[in-house]
């Protein structure tokens, strides 16, 4: 994917959705720092937009570096009236994966949530 391309599909994403509702829907974010990038974190992009970037109802959009180094490819879901999840080791495989089962289907892909610091 090209730097313009990227910035399209930015944009896309930021015209589909309005800051009033942002706070009702799923939210993903997938981290895009240099490590995510270098890890794969476009194509895990490029997926979850292709599952989930018509659909109105989530708000799909990429965040800097989270210090998760790591971890990349990382991709937060926030699901309202659930914890927040984040999953590490993100492959475009996989997150078609969370986006049906998690994401439009309410439950969590659990083995690949990073578990939190004393769990």
């Amino acid at each position: 994917m090209t730097l313009q391309e990227l910035e399209h599909l930015k944009q896309h994403i930021l015209s589909e959705h309005s800051m009033d509702n942002k706070r009702k829907m799923p939210r993903v974010a997938v981290g895009m720092g240099t490590c995510g990038i270098k890890a794969g974190a476009v194509r895990v992009l490029e997926r979850l937009y292709n599952e989930l970037g018509k659909n109105p109802e989530v708000v799909l959009t990429h965040v800097g570096c989270n210090g998760l180094c790591s971890y990349e490819p990382v991709v937060e879901v926030a699901v309202p009236g659930q914890p927040s999840v984040t999953y590490y080791h993100m492959t475009p495989q996989k997150a078609g994966r969370v986006a049906k089962e998690h994401i439009m289907g309410g439950k969590p892909v659990e083995e690949w949530i990073l578990p939190l610091s004393g769990e």
